[in-house]
């Protein structure tokens, strides 16, 4: 019997998690942290604002070392246009964790606190922050820093997302033609009412029609005939093709028979409405998924520059990555990533290699060691590496490739709509030429009328609107949950899915390892609690960062305190130690270094591993493990019993992948792989029926061979510029989640296309026969889309129900 775990929702973000011991209130340490500052700072009005919207939660984002050397060179640049003229300066960032109206007023309240600070303009829908200042007066990096600690973080404006902002120009095509729509209708509603060619102002009123429909069809239609256009030259049709065979008929049969006098033959209203509702449709589509792409910060596809050394005086100079040729000696500074494989020069360095093979402890190499590309110094003193290769040749510049979604080919939706579009023009074309030849009491004039009739009645306007509107329900839903949809596309490859395969670190595994002993925290003073978190502040070690996430997390966190006397000496391999004002000597490191009297040092995240001592007398004793997520055992189950195949590809050592796997009960899983043999299983096992689900670099190359593709990832950089959709909290409840909510959406599509298909059966039929009237179609369209929306919400009704 499957245990079930009662769920909560996070004080702070509103996600939906499974409780645990040491997160009870709160789905994160980052969370728990961020609520302190803003009850500490007394800005609880946030929570007033945000009412019941869910935010992003913050994960380990306030604990990370950033850097902001872009941000001082922005400032720099933009200070030096205004320097001669005395004027403000401004500067545009993109911004990661806006959610809603509550991060603008929290946003605002830091920027108004910084000297020369003068206005802060935040599109939460963009992602994106407006800053204007006083030159010389204003801290932006200080700026950017106490962001972070609200779980906020900047990067730079990314022109692709102005070039993708499309739905702000669909906003503006949408309040436009929404005036043209209801202009047609209220100068033809006259005409529909008796009012005869004779009277005075029925010209004028015609005319107003006319250019109404005019402007509905230029500003609104030509986003979908431009569309279809693209599509036809590419040997594609797309569902905007019978859209624009329908606005093109309509319009151009209603030019006929304006120039003819024919009332039968004039759609002009039809044409707005028509219109108005497809833009609406598509508004609600593709706001919900740029909103969930704008969440996170845009993916820039290059890497920091480097420091060459050169010559025998090792002369420094900077350089880009893509630059570095075979022999090249050159400094990497903590914190920053190897580009290319490389050879470690003069002394022992420590090594984190988690983003390329999920290995979650730091390696310790001596002078002569081979670095590999997408390495991290997680030490905190430079090192000195040759390149061993170039940069085109290296994993890194393979694993950076393609780090974005990309169109795919429906083949079956094609077909399907090749087949609509042959009946609709099939239908068209017999019932005129029936009219005009074979009818007695036909013509010209009635089979044109028909025609039109017929293309402009099965025009897919139910399914244009009922459709984007389950989409953005079903969003929010998911939303709420902590999962967001990058992809359109992803609904329909899902169907196909036979097979899940996990990443284990930081996918199955939490990204950082976990304290096991916190109380060990609570036993030390507040003068050891800052000495500690002096000691770990900025460390990029797994170990020093799951120590500053649990002091961060304990009721006494108290700020990093103590004066330096020196610089904080790191050991690698063994740990970091400094002298404070008074001499004495507090360290942090493996058991029985520092002349302590502890056992040999263990390997592992499963025994004692660092010791925290003053003057070499312990004051604690720390021991970490990788912790699972949450969830993670009572989803595997689920998706088991849902007959999907399971398997883990891992980078890690064989024996932490074997004992997580059996204890997952997958049987199908392999360890100690490279990026490329995950690549090569991946495409070896049907990848179109495969969903990936990875976190790291080492996954961007199945990310690429996948059919579909997932990610816990939000702020690593790369993997949710390629992902289908992320997810958010310490659960794996998302997987389960996107098949649920895809069987829902198919059986609501379903239900919207029966009776749309009904519909244009009955309303072609009608056409055939001659009965079809301008004001029949014009009453008939609005009304099957609200049957269609009542259809989609009543099963999106009936499924939250059955949800409960």
């Amino acid at each position: 019997m499957s245990v079930v775990l009662e769920k909560t929702e996070c004080r702070h973000c509103g996600t939906v998690f499974t409780p645990s011991k040491d997160h009870r209130e709160f789905c994160c340490t980052g969370c728990q942290f961020v609520y302190r500052m803003i009850q500490g700072g007394g800005l609880d009005h946030f929570y007033d604002l945000k009412g019941a919207k869910e935010l992003v939660p913050v994960k380990s984002l306030v604990f990370e070392k950033r850097d902001y050397g872009w941000l001082k060179d922005a400032v720099a640049e933009a200070e030096a246009k205004v320097r001669e003229s005395g004027q403000a300066a401004t500067l545009e960032v993109d911004v990661q964790g806006l959610s809603c109206v509550a991060c603008v007023w929290l946003i605002e309240r830091v920027f108004r606190k910084q000297p020369g600070a003068l206005r802060c303009l935040t599109d939460v829908q963009a992602g994106r922050m407006a800053l204007t200042w006083s030159p010389g007066e204003f801290d932006a990096t200080a700026f950017a820093g106490e962001l972070q600690q609200f779980g906020y973080a900047l990067g730079p404006a990314s022109a692709d997302r102005r070039e993708r902002g499309g739905h702000r120009g669909l906003t503006t095509r949408l309040g436009l033609c929404g005036a043209f729509a209801l202009n047609a209708m209220a100068f033809t509603l006259p005409r529909y009412l008796g009012m005869g060619p004779d009277f005075f102002l029925a010209s004028l009123f015609d005319l107003v029609v006319v250019a109404s429909a005019t402007l509905a069809l230029l500003v609104g239609g030509g986003y979908f005939i431009q569309r279809a256009w693209r599509s036809l030259r590419l040997g594609a049709i797309h569902m905007d093709t019978p859209i624009s065979l329908g606005l093109l008929a309509a319009y151009g049969g209603s030019l006929v028979g304006w120039a003819l006098k024919v009332e039968n033959l004039m759609f002009f209203d039809f044409v707005g409405i028509f219109v108005f509702l497809m833009l609406l449709g598509r508004w609600l589509q593709e706001g919900a998924l740029e909103q969930n792409r704008h969440r996170v910060l845009e993916y820039r596809g290059n890497l920091k520059a480097v420091t060459l050394l050169e010559g025998a005086e090792a002369i420094p100079r900077e350089a880009p990555a893509e630059e570095l040729n075979t022999g090249q000696t050159y400094r990497l500074d903590p914190g920053d990533t190897a580009p290319v494989a490389s050879a470690l020069e003069g002394g022992p360095g420590e090594f984190s290699l988690e983003w390329i093979n999920g290995e979650p402890e730091a390696r310790l190499l001596e002078a002569g060691g081979r670095v590999p590309a997408g390495a991290v110094n997680v030490g905190r003193a430079p090192v000195t590496l040759q390149a061993r290769e170039r940069f085109e040749n290296s994993l890194l510049s393979r694993l950076m490739k393609g780090g974005e979604l990309t169109a795919t080919r429906r083949a079956p939706v094609e077909r399907g709509l090749q087949v609509y579009l042959f009946l609709v023009l099939l239908a068209a074309l017999a019932g005129g030429l029936w009219w005009w030849l074979v009818r007695v009491d036909g013509g010209a004039v009635q089979g044109l009328q028909v025609a039109i009739a017929v293309l402009v009645v099965s025009c897919p306007c139910a399914l244009g609107v009922a459709l984007p509107l389950v989409d953005e329900i079903s969003q929010g839903r998911m939303r709420s949950r902590g999962l967001f949809v990058r992809s359109s596309d992803l609904w329909r490859r899902l169907k196909a899915i036979r097979r899940v395969v996990f990443d284990k670190t930081g996918t199955l595994t939490m990204e950082a390892p976990r304290l096991t002993n916190p109380e060990a925290l609570k036993k030390l003073d507040g003068e050891a609690r800052g000495r500690l978190a002096l000691l770990v502040r900025d460390s990029l070690h797994p170990v020093g960062r799951a120590l500053r996430e649990a002091l961060a997390a304990g009721e006494g966190w108290t700020e990093p305190s103590g004066d330096l006397v020196a610089p904080l000496e790191d050991t690698p391999g063994q740990g970091v130690v400094f002298r404070d004002g008074e001499g004495r000597c507090w360290s942090l490191g493996r058991p029985g270094w520092k002349d302590m009297a502890m056992d040999a040092p263990t390997t592992g995240f499963t025994q004692a591993d660092a010791v925290f001592a003053v003057d070499g007398k312990p004051l604690a004793t720390f021991r970490f493990e990788e912790s699972l997520r949450e969830d993670a055992e009572v989803e595997i189950q689920a998706l088991h019993r849902s007959g999907l195949k399971l398997a883990i590809l891992s980078g890690d050592q064989e024996s932490r992948v074997g004992a997580l796997a059996k204890r997952l009960q997958i049987h199908d899983w392999h360890a100690g792989l490279s990026p490329e043999e995950k690549a090569d299983w991946i495409r070896a096992h049907e990848p179109e029926r495969t969903l990936y689900i990875g976190d790291g670099g080492n996954d961007s190359l199945a990310f690429d061979e996948a059919g579909c593709r997932g990610t816990p990832a939000v702020g690593a950089g790369l993997l949710e510029g390629k992902a289908d959709f992320y997810y958010l909290g310490r659960g794996l409840h998302a997987v389960s989640r996107i098949f649920q909510v895809a069987k829902e959406r198919r059986s609501i599509s379903a239900a919207v296309v029966s009776f749309a298909v009904t519909y244009n059966v009955v309303a072609v039929t009608l056409s055939l026969g001659g009965h079809m009237s301008p004001l029949l179609a014009a009453i008939l369209m609005p009304l099957s889309s609200l049957a269609t929306l009542f259809i989609a919400s009543r099963h999106l009704e009936r499924r939250r129900r059955m949800a409960k």
